[in-house]
């Protein structure tokens, strides 16, 4: 495969997966309204996912291919599940301290930070190394982002701790992406990366918040378990997996740049099911972020390796 239909095709399935995410905020709070904490949503996102995966893999009769551990894979796919984890945590425990659109713009800073760590980071390429207009696609997208979540209405009302868990869900979102990049071009298939990444992350989930003390009455409510579900298959196992196989071509850089679709996403579809009018300061926004993704993707760099390694279901 040649190296532009490979980004091409690799962008596309990020912007996939992000509107996939925005799809999820409105689920979500459907969820929120009845009464589940943000921070169980989030584990319960993880459970569904495993548990269908589980389902697919089964059913295709392909389980013990992709469920067995390659030798030296375990660091990486115990940082990937930590990752899976910790973003969805960090992220409700914000937009339950913030607004919404504050703690949705401090998670978009990751494309920024992972440009800074290529830019800084020892290569044996240089060639790989974000070219100036990467910068530019980031700073428009985050800007777009601030400008579609109108973040800028919410920064008169802070709180430390939602900062805090703001700032760590952009770290938690660049160490996810650059450890299901560094899974993916070791060869492992997504479908192994996110079965031991979801293990992780439920592993991790049982110490900070055990399961039997999970608020299972709610699940009595079919709006709440309708989007508990929802949030597991559309919002996390399709476009984690859209996502793990993007990673395999893209840089993290530029696969969180695509990533910032989410806020126009989720913006749409507040308007098309809750009603919710879009502003012209929206709009320019949503345009922003669209030109920056367009723009990541005619400067992305693609390293040969990346190309070798054909995308496995």
């Amino acid at each position: 495969m040649s190296r532009r239909p490979a980004t091409a095709a690799a962008v596309l399935r990020v912007v996939a997966a992000a509107a996939c995410w925005g799809l999820t905020a409105v689920m979500a709070k459907v969820a929120f309204d009845r009464g589940v904490p943000p921070v169980r949503m989030a584990e319960a996102r993880v459970a569904v996912a495993l548990f269908f995966l589980v389902l697919i893999l089964a059913w295709r009769g392909r389980e013990r291919e992709h469920l067995r551990l390659p030798p030296g894979s375990l660091p990486v796919l115990v940082g990937f599940g930590l990752c899976v984890a910790g973003v969805n945590a960090t992220y409700y425990i914000a937009i339950d301290r913030l607004a919404v659109g504050v703690a949705v713009s401090l998670q978009y800073t990751a494309p920024v930070l992972l440009l800074g760590i290529a830019a800084l980071a020892p290569i044996q390429q240089p060639e790989l190394r974000p070219r100036r207009l990467a910068w530019v696609a980031a700073a428009l997208t985050l800007a777009g982002a601030v400008l579609v979540s109108r973040a800028f209405e919410g920064f008169h009302h802070l709180d430390g701790r939602g900062l805090l868990s703001a700032g760590a869900s952009a770290l938690f979102f660049a160490g996810y992406l650059l450890t299901a990049g560094r899974a993916g071009r070791r060869g492992l298939p997504p479908a192994t990366v996110l079965f031991w990444g979801f293990v992780v992350a439920m592993v991790a989930w049982s110490v900070i918040a055990p399961w039997w003390s999970w608020p299972y009455a709610k699940l009595a409510q079919p709006k709440v378990a309708l989007a508990v579900l929802g949030i597991g298959l559309v919002g996390t196992l399709l476009p984690f997996f859209l996502a793990v196989g993007a990673v395999r071509v893209l840089s993290p850089a530029t696969a969180g740049t695509a990533a910032t679709v989410e806020p126009p996403a989720a913006a749409l579809f507040a308007w098309i099911f809750l009603g919710q009018r879009l502003s012209a300061v929206q709009l320019v926004g949503g345009a922003l972020v669209i030109a920056g993704v367009v723009l990541a993707h005619r400067t992305a760099v693609v390293a040969p390796e990346a190309l070798a390694v054909e995308p496995a279901a």
